[in-house]
C-alpha cells in the first residue's frame, strides 16, 4: 500500500489547475478558470477550475472534484494509480507501507509474469519476420485485412510450429521455467519443455495501462482435436473474467463518444479499430462478467452489443442482462445479418453504412428479450406466465432513485408488449424488490409477513421517494456547511470566531441531509480534538468519498461578478468575501426558521391526535406557543439583518 506521507506529499504538492492545463484550454474568468468539458462534448465551456479552492465542476455533466479524482476519472485509473502518476509527475517518491514476505513475493512474481509476457510478445512479433511467420502468420493477417500499423499496434505476432523453440530461446535469456508455465506460454510433459500456441497466431491482451497480462492464440490449420482459440490460463495478473480486449486502445474513444461496442472476438475489436471504430472491446468468448461491465462503466453507461444474428448470437446477447441493469446501464443490442460478424461485415459494407446499420438497428435490450422470448411462448399460457415473472425480475433490478422514470416506462412497454395491465406489473415488480429487502436485511419470518400484509393494502400508485434535492432543508443545510468550511476560522466579532457563533446558535443541529450533518460534525470534531481549524483540503481531500463530494458540491459557486460593473458603468460591487457576514446571518436564521417550522408541524399533528388527555394537551399548547414567539423574535431579527 502507499504510506500516508506520499498521499500527504501529493495532495500539499499536485497543482490541479496544472494538470488540468496539460489535458483542456483554460481561460480565466473572475478569480476561476474555465474551459470545455473534457468528460463530456460540448460547444459552450461549462468547466470551472477553482485554483484557489483546488476543486472543479462541470455545470454541464455534473462532474466535479479534487487534482485526485479528475486523473482518476481522465485517465480512468484507481485512487491508487492515481497517486502514482500524480507522484511521477511532480517527481515524488512512491513510499510503501511495510509489507510482508508473502506481499513482496507477490508483487515481485506479479512483476515476473509481466516481464515474461513482454519477452513473449516481442518473440511473437519477430516470428513475423521470419520465413516461416511470413508464409503462415503474416499471410493470415493479410488475409482478413490487416495493415502493417494494424499489425504493429496491436502487437500481433506467431508462434513457430517448432514447440521446443520458444522454451530454448525463453530459459538461454534467463527466464525461469516456472514463469513460462504459470504465464502459460510453456507445458512440461515427461521433463520435456514445448510451446503451448506452436502454429498459431497470437493476440497480447493489455491491462489498462498497457502492459501485456496474457495472450489469446488462434490455431490456423483444421484440427478437430484442438481448440480454435486457447487464452493464457488464469494466474496472479491475469483474469479472463475480469478482463476486456481492446480496453486499453478503446478507452479515450469510450469517453469521448460515451458509448461501447461491445463484439466477441479479437479480429472484430481490431477490424473496427482499423476502419476508425475505436470505442470497441470484445468480451473474448466469455459470459458478460459483473466485473467487465464495471469496467465499461468507468468510461460510459451506455452499452450497444453487437452480435452474430443466429440463434447462438441471440442468447449471447441477453447473457449479463440483469447485471447491467442493476449497474444502471442503458444497454441495447444489435444482430448483424446472418453469416456476418462485425469484422466480415464492416469490410463487405463499409464504415458509413456499417455505422448505419448500427444507428438504425438498435434494439433496448429489454424489450428485445421480451419480443424474443414472446416468439417463443407464442401462445403457450404456462410460458408466458413464467416470461412475466422473468420480466418482473428483470425490471426490479432497476433499484436506483434516479432512474425510477426508466423503470415506469419500462413497466408500461412491457405491459403492452405482454397484453396484461399495467397496475398487475407494476404490483409484481414491487412483490419482487420487496423480496429482495426481505432477503438483504434478513428480516426474520414473522417481520416478513407483516411487510408483504402491510405491501397488499397500498396503493399501487404509490409515489416514489424522493431525493434530497427536493427537501427544503437542503439548501440551508448546505449553506451552514459551505460559510462553515469557507469562514469558519474567521472572526464574527472580538470574542467569537464564525465556527463559535454557528455552534451557539444552532448547536448540535439536527439537519435532515444526513451527509450535512455528518460533514457538520466532522468539522467540530477536527476542531475540537486539535484545537486548529481544518483546512478546506481535509474535506475536499477525504476518504469518504460522500464527505469529499459533499464539501466540493458546497464550496463551489457557478457566479462571478463581472468587472464590467466597475470598468464601464462605474458601480462598485463588493465581493463574495465582503458580504460573507451578511451571508452568514442570513443561512443561520433561515436554518433555524426552518427547524421551528418543522417541529411546530410536527407539534401540531400530535395535537390533533390528543383527545382525552388535558395534561399533555396542555404542553403541547405551550411548546407551540414557545415556538411562535421564537418564530417572530428571528423574523424580527432577520429584518435587521437584512439591511445591515
Amino acid at each position: 500500500m502507499i504510506s500516508r506521507s506520499t498521499i500527504q506529499k501529493v495532495n500539499d504538492t499536485a497543482d490541479l489547475l496544472d494538470v488540468v492545463g496539460s489535458f483542456i484550454k483554460l481561460k480565466k474568468r473572475g478569480t476561476n478558470y474555465i474551459g470545455n468539458c473534457p468528460f463530456h462534448n460540448e460547444k459552450t465551456p461549462s468547466f470551472t477550475v477553482s485554483a484557489a479552492k483546488g476543486i472543479y465542476k462541470c455545470f454541464g455533466c455534473g462532474k466535479a472534484g479534487n487534482v485526485i479524482t479528475f486523473v482518476q476519472e481522465h485517465e480512468k485509473l484507481s485512487y491508487p494509480e492515481a497517486i502514482v502518476w500524480l507522484a511521477k509527475r511532480y517527481h515524488i517518491e512512491v513510499e510503501e507501507t511495510h509489507q510482508s514476505n508473502v506481499e513482496k513475493e507477490q508483487r515481485l512474481e506479479e512483476e515476473s509474469l509481466r516481464i515474461v509476457n513482454q519477452f513473449a510478445t516481442t518473440y511473437f512479433q519477430q516470428n513475423l519476420q521470419g520465413d516461416e511467420g511470413v508464409a503462415i502468420g503474416l499471410s493470415y493477417f493479410k488475409e482478413r485485412g490487416f495493415r502493417k500499423e494494424t499489425i504493429e499496434k496491436f502487437q500481433l505476432g506467431y508462434c513457430v510450429e517448432n514447440r521446443e523453440d520458444l522454451p530454448n530461446v525463453a530459459i538461454a535469456k534467463g527466464y525461469q521455467k516456472e514463469l513460462l508455465l504459470k504465464a502459460g506460454l510453456i507445458y512440461e510433459r515427461n521433463q520435456h519443455l514445448s510451446a503451448v500456441y506452436a502454429g498459431r497466431v497470437t493476440f497480447p491482451i493489455h491491462n489498462q495501462s498497457g502492459r501485456v497480462i496474457g495472450f489469446g492464440a488462434r490455431i490456423l490449420k483444421s484440427n478437430e482435436k484442438s481448440p480454435k482459440y486457447i487464452n493464457t490460463p488464469e494466474n496472479e495478473i491475469y483474469s479472463k473474467s475480469k478482463t476486456l480486449y481492446g480496453l486499453y486502445f478503446a478507452k479515450n474513444a469510450l469517453s469521448k463518444q460515451n458509448e461501447c461496442l461491445l463484439v466477441e472476438g479479437y479480429t472484430d475489436v481490431i477490424s473496427l479499430h482499423q476502419t476508425g471504430i475505436e470505442n470497441v472491446v470484445a468480451s473474448s468468448g466469455t459470459s458478460l462478467t459483473e466485473e467487465q461491465l464495471k469496467l465499461i462503466k468507468r468510461f460510459t453507461s451506455n452499452l450497444t452489443i453487437l452480435y452474430d444474428g443466429d440463434a447462438a448470437g441471440i442468447k449471447a446477447a441477453l447473457r449479463g442482462l440483469d447485471m447491467a441493469i442493476e449497474q444502471g446501464m442503458n444497454v441495447h443490442v444489435v444482430l448483424l445479418p446472418d453469416n456476418h460478424d462485425p469484422d466480415s461485415y464492416v469490410q463487405q459494407v463499409g464504415v458509413e453504412n456499417f455505422n448505419q446499420f448500427i444507428a438504425n438497428n438498435k434494439k433496448d435490450i429489454i424489450v428485445f428479450k421480451l419480443e424474443v422470448s414472446l416468439k417463443e411462448a407464442q401462445n403457450d399460457t404456462v410460458k408466458k406466465t413464467i416470461l412475466i415473472n422473468e420480466i418482473a425480475e428483470t425490471l426490479s433490478k432497476i433499484n436506483r432513485l434516479e432512474d425510477f422514470s426508466k423503470q415506469q416506462d419500462y413497466i408500461r412497454r412491457c405491459a403492452q408488449l405482454l397484453q396484461i395491465e399495467e397496475e398487475g406489473l407494476i404490483s409484481l415488480v414491487n412483490k419482487k424488490i420487496r423480496e429482495k429487502v426481505v432477503k438483504r436485511e434478513q428480516i426474520s419470518e414473522q417481520d416478513a409477513k407483516e411487510l408483504e400484509q402491510q405491501a397488499q393494502t397500498e396503493t399501487i400508485h404509490s409515489q416514489p421517494l424522493t431525493t434530497d434535492l427536493l427537501k427544503k432543508d437542503y439548501l440551508q443545510e448546505k449553506g451552514l456547511v459551505k460559510i462553515l468550511l469557507e469562514y469558519g476560522d474567521k472572526p464574527y466579532d472580538e470574542a467569537l470566531s464564525i465556527a463559535d457563533y454557528i455552534r451557539l446558535k444552532v448547536g448540535d443541529a439536527d439537519f435532515a441531509n444526513e451527509i450535512w450533518q455528518k460533514t457538520y460534525q466532522l468539522y467540530y470534531h477536527l476542531l475540537d480534538s486539535s484545537l486548529q481549524y481544518p483546512d478546506i483540503k481535509t474535506f475536499t481531500y477525504h476518504d469518504d468519498e460522500l464527505i469529499r463530494s459533499a464539501a466540493i458540491e458546497a464550496l463551489y459557486f457557478p457566479y462571478e461578478l463581472s468587472d464590467n460593473w466597475e470598468l464601464k458603468h462605474q458601480i462598485k460591487t463588493p465581493s463574495r468575501e465582503m458580504m460573507f457576514m451578511q451571508d452568514i446571518d442570513n443561512t443561520v436564521v433561515y436554518f433555524l426558521l426552518r427547524k421551528i417550522k418543522s417541529t411546530y408541524i410536527e407539534l401540531m399533528d400530535e395535537l390533533k391526535t390528543t383527545h382525552d388527555n388535558l395534561d399533555e394537551e396542555m404542553i403541547l399548547q405551550t411548546s407551540l406557543l414557545e415556538l411562535k414567539r421564537n418564530e417572530i423574535a428571528l423574523l424580527e431579527h432577520f429584518k435587521t439583518v437584512l439591511t445591515r
